[in-house]
């Protein structure tokens, strides 16, 4: 029997050529294919497509829609990257199998439904696993802690479990999610939606006054959400906007003192506190309309040290009933990286206090990196007094001196909490490490299943610390394509030789990257900043040239103009914007595609 012929699958955006058209790779570099009228099927010009190329032929298998619509480009851009795809028919049956009953009759499961508990999520969220109600006692507060008992429904071994495995975790991308579960778990059975009974295990604890967590409790229950709230809406209510429902707003103000004093109590003990701002993009049918930063706010904190408290009170259980699990390992810095981080700081000129003599242990490192973080806040405070921009770039200097977290079997701590135990239970619809915590803690309890072996745990901690990374990749890349299109939009209703000031966030010796606007990046070639080779100095902050002089560094304000966008890959070409007089202000290379296309 001969060898079949090799096939592969391409992403590709139809591109007019000539009388017919090609199909050019969307998302990486790759080389035109012929495409006949024939073999295009219903794609048409400006459509990212599907194509299945043989040796010698090419047909659109699948038409994902126009290359700027931001529902095309997504779903083209996971199925590019293997996600996306659907859901096996053998879990759907599984799935569409299972009975819901009355969580109230589960034996053992506590009734909790009198309680005023309510969720808090970004608006637009895809799922609602967690929820909080809290009440005052005296000095403390009693908080409760409802995350969906996913482990209920899904159980090792199913072909269910078997996917969510695979999968790792959700993949969140503008506009749409690849979940770890499907829809009939994520978006019903295990979210938490207001005035429907779902099944939970809760963790109760006292928030003392001096943010101690005392009398931790663990068991299942049945919760009955009584509200949905977005950040947004908290933040108001904060600043001042009423909540008609007295137990609710009393359970917010509960869990607010709660979380303060928790998060007052993690800073004490050493913590790092860098926050994130986050791309918001607003989107159309047909458009990347705009995008905004979400910035952290009082009621992401109440979330988040809630959620932290949850998590360390599970550790704390499971490690001391030796129970195996798969915790989360954020490694100390080591001496290196902290001795680098100062230097690098002393060249830009931000003050810190000095570094203690010697060999530093673990929690001086840390502390030393806390440290450096105060003072990149304070020297960025007077930056932005002079009405400078935000000087993102130092902060990514301090982000860099810490490793990156990863999951484990082993009873590990967490530097950036300065926490002697940490993991993950608070997500069990997104990340497969929960439901493993899950069933380790109801195995625990004695009121499920025992636990995975360390044996596996292993296993799962590897591959879910590799989906962690890989899916975090895609979700920078979707965001930075997505801020392209915005830009690329923005210069083509305006003008292609629009100046914008923007600093200088990172450095190779081809050029430097740069920050500007909202939230657009694009690169600087060395060309653009002057004749000849450029060297990084040795701190690796500045570009030298050959006479050992500094061309530019690190936050550096620099104006610049938008040479050339790579939309779909998510690429800004940019060029100073005092370049000689007469200098082609580039087109994207959609313009110069539409240009091309036959009339």
């Amino acid at each position: 029997m001969g060898r079949g012929i090799p096939t592969t699958e391409v992403i590709a955006e139809i591109v007019g050529s000539g009388r017919g058209a090609v199909a050019r790779t969307a998302f990486a570099r790759g080389e035109d294919i012929r495409m006949s009228s024939q073999s295009l099927g219903e794609a048409r010009v400006g459509d990212l497509a599907k194509i299945l190329v043989k040796t010698r032929s090419a047909r659109v298998t699948q038409v994902f829609g126009k290359s700027r619509a931001p529902g095309a480009v997504m779903s083209a851009f996971l199925a590019d990257n293997q996600r996306g795809y659907p859901t096996a028919r053998v879990v759907e049956r599984e799935v569409a199998e299972i009975v819901e009953g009355d969580p109230l009759t589960d034996p053992g499961r506590r009734d909790c439904t009198a309680q005023d508990v309510v969720t808090i999520d970004p608006d637009g969220a895809k799922d609602h696993d967690d929820a909080i109600a809290a009440s005052i006692e005296g000095d403390a507060v009693r908080i409760w802690v409802h995350i969906a008992d996913v482990s209920h429904y899904v159980l090792p071994g199913t072909a269910v479990d078997r996917d969510a495995s695979r999968r790792g975790c959700s993949v969140y991308v503008p506009g749409l999610v690849d979940p770890m579960l499907p829809s009939r778990l994520s978006s019903d059975l295990c979210s938490l939606r207001p005035g429907v009974i779902r099944r939970v295990i809760t963790v109760e604890m006292v928030i003392s006054a001096d943010g101690r967590i005392t009398d931790p409790r663990f068991y299942r229950s049945a919760i009955r959400s009584q509200r949905r709230f977005t950040y947004p809406e908290v933040d108001a209510h904060f600043a001042g906007a009423a909540i008609d429902e007295a137990g609710l707003a009393a359970t917010i103000a509960a869990a607010r003192i709660a979380a303060e004093r928790l998060h007052a109590r993690r800073m004490e003990r050493g913590a790092l506190e860098l926050g994130s701002n986050e791309p918001v993009f607003i989107l159309s049918e047909t458009r990347v309309e705009g995008v905004r930063i979400e910035e952290q706010t009082p009621s992401h904190s109440l979330v988040e040290e809630c959620m932290i408290a949850a998590n360390e009170a599970v550790a704390g259980y499971l490690i001391a009933r030796k129970t195996p699990t798969v915790f989360r390992y954020h490694e100390d810095p080591e001496q290196h990286q902290v001795d680098r981080l100062y230097a690098q700081l002393a060249a830009l000129g931000v003050a810190t206090p000095p570094l203690p003599d010697g060999h530093l242990g673990p929690s001086e490192r840390r502390a030393a990196v806390s440290a450096a973080a105060e003072a990149v806040g304070a020297h960025l405070e007077g930056v932005r007094a002079r009405g400078e921009i935000d000087g993102r770039a130092v902060w990514v200097l301090v982000l860099r001196a810490l490793k990156q977290a990863y999951y484990s079997a082993d009873s590990v701590t967490h530097s950036g909490l300065a926490s002697a135990a940490y993991l993950h239970f608070t997500s069990p619809i997104r990340r497969y490490p929960d439901l493993l915590v899950h069933r380790a803690l109801v195995g625990a309890l004695g009121i499920g299943p025992v636990g995975p072996p360390r044996s596996e745990l292993e296993v799962d901690a590897l591959a879910s610390s590799e989906s962690e990374r890989a899916a975090v990749d895609l979700e920078r890349r979707a965001d930075r394509m997505c801020a392209a299109m915005v830009l690329e939009r923005e210069l083509q209703a305006s003008d292609w030789a629009t100046v914008f000031p923007a600093e200088v966030t990172g450095m190779i010796s081809r050029g430097a990257f740069l920050r500007f606007g909202v939230a657009y990046e694009g690169f600087l070639p060395a060309s653009s900043l002057s004749p000849g080779e450029l060297v990084l100095d040795e701190q690796e902050v500045s570009l030298l040239n050959h006479s050992g002089d500094e061309v530019i560094r690190l936050g550096d304000h620099v104006e610049v103009r938008v040479a050339e966008i790579d939309a779909l890959r998510g690429r800004v070409r940019l060029e100073r914007a005092d370049a000689p007089a007469g200098a082609k202000i580039a087109r994207s290379r959609a313009q110069r595609r539409m240009a091309r296309r036959p009339r």
